[in-house]
């Protein structure tokens, strides 16, 4: 490790512990050249105990080396790498049973914490206990770590009724900062796992404001980079989806499998029959804004079948004549 290393030592070592309160997974793949600066602001968390799980994607640069150094020198952190690449999708599902404790965040390896980040935000879920998540502002900065932005949450999903909360979500579709905010581990494990596609963060938000309210810390508490290389940066949906399920050759309908997605996880929330068809109808947004978009998937996969066959009977041999 160079001197500029991670390493932080706890003031309250968890060798023993059964669980720290707080599991944070940090999901991997060469995550060069900011994962050290990432690191070093997860571990120097103050005032609340926790443990660091890096779930390593089969990385092939340095990630390996500096993350198998960090877990043998500081008991908070430990290092999982896996025996293939199994995708963004399955990496960031099964690092959430990988962690132990009463909270769960996500950590990118290009992003930083503000020192105090986990302590206020598992504060505001003590002070809420209904809340599925707690979510911070976020400060957005470039590749060089300058400001470039901020976010903050202005959307009401802290209301107690959860088809509110969906609507209020449906109508701030594209904000996808709750997905880094800190989750209660019960309530995320209730939700749906994430599913391999390209809007699967947002439909993950989706479910959770159906289980319980989303809790506002208005501080600027994470720092979340932009750059080309960031899986925020990845913006076509079939390229996501044949890069995260190689070899499926059904017809991938993105806008249409989303539908299904949301539609799933109205279905499976624990809701009143007459909150149900609340929640049903709360889509009707949602589906006017992609209506198009599902016509034009169901289009190209017309298009898609017409060239399949045209090509198989091209490839045909001729008929012998009698």
């Amino acid at each position: 490790m160079t001197s500029s290393s991670p390493h932080v030592r706890s003031s309250a070592p968890l060798v023993g512990r059964a669980a720290p309160p707080i599991g944070v997974g940090m999901p991997v793949y060469n995550g060069e050249p900011y994962l050290e600066g990432a690191l070093r602001s997860v571990l120097s968390q103050k005032g609340v105990d926790f443990e660091l799980v890096i779930a390593d994607n089969c990385s092939t640069d340095g990630t390996e080396e500096l993350c198998r150094e960090l877990a043998r020198t500081d008991p908070r952190v430990r290092y999982l790498r896996r025996e293939r690449n199994v995708g963004i999708t399955a990496n960031h599902n099964q690092v959430v049973h990988e962690t132990r404790g009463e909270f769960f965040s996500y950590a990118t390896s290009d992003d930083e914490y503000r020192e105090d980040r986990l302590a206020l935000l598992s504060a505001a879920l003590r002070r809420h206990p209904t809340a599925a998540a707690a979510v911070s502002g976020v400060e957005e900065i470039d590749e060089a770590g300058r400001t470039i932005g901020t976010w903050r949450d202005t959307a009401p999903t802290d209301q107690p009724d959860p088809v509110t909360r969906l609507r209020h979500r449906l109508d701030n579709y594209d904000e996808t900062m709750h997905f880094y905010g800190l989750m209660r581990r019960e309530t995320l494990l209730r939700a749906r796992p994430l599913e391999a596609i390209l809007p699967a963060d947002r439909v993950m938000i989706s479910g959770l404001a159906l289980l319980g309210p989303l809790v506002v810390v208005d501080e600027l508490l994470l720092r979340h980079r932009n750059h080309p290389g960031s899986n925020s940066q990845v913006n076509h949906a079939r390229a996501f989806r044949a890069r995260e399920m190689p070899g499926d050759q059904r017809f991938f309908l993105p806008n249409v499998e989303e539908g299904r997605a949301l539609l799933r996880v109205i279905r499976n929330a624990p809701l009143s029959p007459g909150q149900r068809l609340r929640a049903y109808a709360a889509l009707r947004p949602w589906l006017r804004r992609n209506a198009v978009p599902m016509a034009r998937n169901v289009a190209h996969s017309g298009i898609d079948v017409a060239r399949d066959w045209r090509g198989r009977l091209s490839s045909s041999p001729p008929r012998e004549s009698s």
